[in-house]
């Protein structure tokens, strides 16, 4: 099996498996002998931040000599990007190894019919079991309690926030996707949120007492924001003053902080080589492509792949702080299965200029888009694909503009290729 077929390979596999629960999982690991069993975990799940609160922690691990394993999902152009060691994506050949032992599992036990998302997890833990690094940091896929991710053990599980997203999945109400959520934490583990509400802290501690694990959480009154650029932020949490990060938006400064208490969470727990400094610098070193990121200058071009309302309402809030005066045009374009309509409301509150298109994957027709968004003071423009969308961007602005490409995950990706 070459590259291209082991990606042919995955792309055969069905999306979701045969309904909810972790036997499949748990059938293909042990046919393995178990690769998971044996490494230490912070697992991290939540409605938004995750991807940017692994690569924090994740970061400060590496940072504080640690071979540090990393698992994310989804990518923006290779599956590899998913499997990390201090930020190296795993190699081609090492990709289609660990498939390879995968495929041989499911070919000797037709019964088991795995997910996609099973599949790439199961490589994961065989990578980092081979490779025997220190800690693995993972990122949830949905939910939590019946992730496929939930197979480990971790010392410390992170829940950033809950709100109503996979309602089909997780529940209709914030207390039963919380459910949902608070099922990565094991015993006698560490649990930090940065949730504040009232009802969903109590389940979270409810949860905590009856797993003997200890609970944490970051407080909006514990942080205070010192200064602000378009490419950077500083910031003061508890003891920590004058912290630098380079992810902009009042969220990341949520996201470093759960950081933060996973690091002396860890450092507690044997992993003593973590010391403010070591902390700071992983901070301050952490990368997570595509989160308000500048990818040019002048014109400077913005993109952020945020795809669900929490998440959009903070991209719009930290763009109209950072950006504020400044002539903007939007490129926007969303993924039909998200909630497109209030997102596109939304986003279009942000420019007078408005570019609506579609990303070659996944997307919405434009005119659903434009449906969306209030247009009596709008200039709207309609491209056939993202290219377009720049060039004509790019006519509408000059050297001292901000071109934004908002909306989806597949859009930004393709904008920044």
């Amino acid at each position: 099996m070459n590259y291209k077929e082991s990606n042919q390979y995955l792309e055969s596999i069905q999306k979701f498996g045969d309904g909810p629960g972790l036997n499949r999982m748990e059938k293909i690991l042990n046919a393995l002998g178990n690769p998971h069993k044996d490494l230490q975990y912070v697992h991290v799940t939540g409605t938004n931040g995750k991807g940017s609160t692994v690569a924090f922690t994740a970061s400060i691990l590496q940072a504080s000599g640690y071979k540090t394993g990393l698992y994310t999902s989804p990518h923006l152009y290779r599956y590899n990007e998913r499997i990390k060691i201090n930020n190296i994506d795993i190699s081609d050949d090492d990709f289609i190894r660990h498939l390879e032992q995968v495929r041989i599992v499911l070919e000797k036990d037709s019964s088991i019919k795995p997910a996609l998302f099973e599949v790439i997890t199961v490589m994961a833990f065989l990578y980092f079991h081979e490779q025997k690094v220190d800690i693995a940091v993972v990122e949830v896929g949905i939910g939590g309690r019946l992730d496929s991710t939930n197979v480990i053990d971790a010392i410390v599980s992170i829940i950033t926030n809950i709100d109503l997203e996979h309602t089909y999945l997780l529940g209709e109400t914030k207390e039963e996707i919380a459910t949902e959520k608070a099922g990565i934490i094991k015993d006698r583990a560490t649990v930090i949120t940065s949730e504040e509400d009232p009802s969903v802290l109590a389940l979270f501690k409810n949860e905590a007492i009856e797993k003997n694990a200890d609970l944490q959480s970051v407080s909006t009154r514990d942080i205070k924001l010192i200064e602000q650029t378009v490419d950077s932020q500083v910031f003061n949490f508890k003891k920590y003053k004058n912290v630098a990060i380079p992810l902009i938006g009042n969220h990341q400064l949520y996201n470093a902080a759960l950081a933060i208490l996973a690091a002396e969470a860890l450092a507690k727990k044997n992993f003593s080589k973590i010391t403010e400094d070591t902390t700071r610098i992983g901070l301050k070193n952490a990368r997570w492509p595509l989160r308000l990121e500048i990818v040019h200058k002048s014109p400077m071009i913005l993109i952020d792949v945020g795809h669900n309302p929490h998440g959009i309402y903070a991209i719009k809030k930290t763009i109209e702080e950072i950006f504020k005066g400044k002539e903007r045009v939007l490129i926007l374009g969303c993924s039909f299965d998200k909630p497109y309509q209030e997102m596109a409301k939304v986003l279009s509150e942000l420019a007078h200029k408005i570019i609506a298109t579609k990303a070659s994957y996944h997307a919405v027709e434009t005119d659903k888009i434009l449906q969306s968004i209030e247009k009596s003071d709008k200039v709207i423009f309609e491209t056939h694909n993202v290219h377009e969308a720049l060039e004509k961007a790019k006519e509408l602005t000059d050297a001292n503009g901000l071109i934004m490409v908002l909306g989806g995950l597949y859009l930004g990706a393709e904008a920044k290729e």
